[in-house]
């Protein structure tokens, strides 16, 4: 995963459509009984939303930014998790995967990218 919802989450919901990877989820335990792995400390309680490591993007391939940062009503709660730094290549790799139905277009990255 190469972003983060914080504890600023509002659990507003407006992120949830939004994510081209649906790798958005209400609560911790939902994504982890769906088998996805939520980073340590995210979630705790079941209080926030959380994104899964195994489907962010950061909507490289998708989007010039990442949406549930673009529709957030909270400013800084979808931020870069600074635990999984990821590589274009890396993230449009896990787009094209995730999305092989979908024409994923290398150029849709953004500038927070963690390339280096």
């Amino acid at each position: 995963m190469a972003l983060l919802i914080t504890e600023e989450c509002i659990s507003c919901g407006a992120c949830l459509p939004e994510c081209p990877n649906e790798a958005i989820f209400e609560t911790r335990s939902d994504a982890e009984t769906k088998g996805y792995h939520v980073g340590d400390g995210q979630g705790v309680g079941d209080s926030i939303y959380v994104i899964t490591h195994e489907r962010c993007t950061e909507c490289v391939g998708h989007f010039d930014e990442p949406q549930c940062a673009a529709v957030c009503p909270v400013d800084n709660c979808c931020i870069s998790d600074p635990a999984y730094p990821e590589s274009t290549e890396v993230l449009l790799e896990r787009a094209r995967r995730l999305n092989p139905d979908k024409e994923i277009d290398p150029n849709k990255v953004w500038s927070g990218v963690r390339n280096g």
